[in-house]
């Protein structure tokens, strides 16, 4: 087997994994009398290619060999949820999504984060803690226990996270001049996250707007707020298709120029709604037609593909070529150098990733 991943191209790849992080995405959470409903934006300046993947419960992982804590301990798990998730830069690199247990996870760009410095903690970059998170926690609570197991590894560029469980409970988790920052409860009224601080949105919102002198992204405030609105507002009588609503959320409200992928979760009945800029009619696929187990070959599909209506027939194994492909066309646009030897040697660590039922 190749020798994996060295500390200089380890440093290259934490950049390049989140170099297609977003620019000006939004999510958010909303409650319906059947369910909490969830919807996220992928915004980004460039053509989003990425891959859709079924991912397997029983699965060891493992991190790698530089991303041990400053205790030598290296990081090892088994999935115990499976998911589907939607990928930028290919295999275990997740960008969003949701679990077995109803868990969803979505990502925005925050400029002003800074994460920890290097500790007794194991460490994962953004997209594969993303899906550490999927396949370890079943409910808010244990996803707020993860930063004391698991340090988030610093990346370009900085990013925060907004995530809901089956009961409708959301947490937002930031890291803020190297701490863990996480609202919840009472301290979490509004569901919904932009490109700003929780704190900072959610006192723009009190107020009716940002201080002038204020950093806003995109209007990062204002689709807070709109995001907020639109979910208060739900009336299912006058709106008995949550799922439309919420896409017009997106869509209408909160949007930017550049949003490339679309995605809505309705957590209650595990089922996902999604179109891009590439492919914008809906595409839908439900849990309870998918097998989560290991046995069987990990499935995947192309995010672009030019499909509608019920998708999981579509789904196919897993090509090494293919993920490969995703992950250098994602280097190449943001011109990050990488050998064809060092891409490789990173898809098959996570290739080398084995079933234990």
């Amino acid at each position: 087997m190749r020798k994996l991943v060295a500390a200089p191209f380890y440093l290259l790849l934490l950049i390049c994994l989140m170099a297609g992080s977003s620019r000006a995405c939004t999510c958010f959470c909303m409650d319906t009398p059947n369910g909490p409903i969830y919807g996220s934006n992928l915004d980004v300046f460039f053509p989003a290619d990425g891959l859709v993947f079924i991912n397997q419960r029983g699965m060891e992982k493992r991190g790698f060999p530089s991303q041990s804590g400053t205790h030598g301990e290296k990081l090892t798990w088994i999935s115990k949820y499976g998911s589907v998730t939607f990928n930028t830069a290919g295999r275990e690199v997740a960008f969003g999504g949701m679990n077995e247990a109803g868990l969803v996870v979505g990502g925005m760009q925050f400029l002003k984060s800074e994460f920890p410095e290097p500790d007794k903690r194991p460490a994962l970059p953004v997209g594969i803690w993303v899906q550490y998170v999927l396949d370890t926690c079943g409910s808010v609570e244990e996803a707020i226990l993860v930063d004391s197991k698991v340090r988030i590894e610093d990346s370009i560029p900085p990013i925060h996270f907004l995530i809901a469980d089956a009961e409708g409970k959301c947490i937002s988790i930031e890291w803020i001049d190297g701490e863990f920052v996480c609202h919840a409860g009472d301290s979490l009224p509004v569901k919904a996250m932009s490109n700003m601080s929780y704190t900072r949105a959610l006192a723009a919102f009190k107020r009716g707007g940002p201080r002038w002198w204020w950093s806003n992204p995109g209007q990062s405030a204002e689709r807070f707020a709109a995001a907020h609105s639109r979910s208060q507002s739900y009336d299912p009588a006058a709106e008995p298709d949550a799922i439309s609503y919420a896409f017009d959320t997106l869509v209408k409200v909160v949007s930017a120029p550049h949003t490339k992928w679309s995605i809505v979760y309705d957590i209650a009945k595990r089922e996902i709604w999604y179109g891009t800029v590439r492919s914008r009619a809906l595409k839908h696929l439900s849990f309870k037609n998918l097998d989560f187990s290991c046995e069987g070959p990990l499935l995947m599909l192309d995010v672009n593909a030019q499909l509608e209506g019920d998708i999981e027939k579509f789904f196919t194994p897993y090509d090494h070529d293919i993920n490969l492909k995703v992950f250098r066309i994602l280097c190449d646009r943001h011109k990050i150098e990488m050998s064809k030897e060092n891409a490789i040697g990173f898809i098959q660590h996570l290739e080398n990733f084995k079933c234990t039922q």
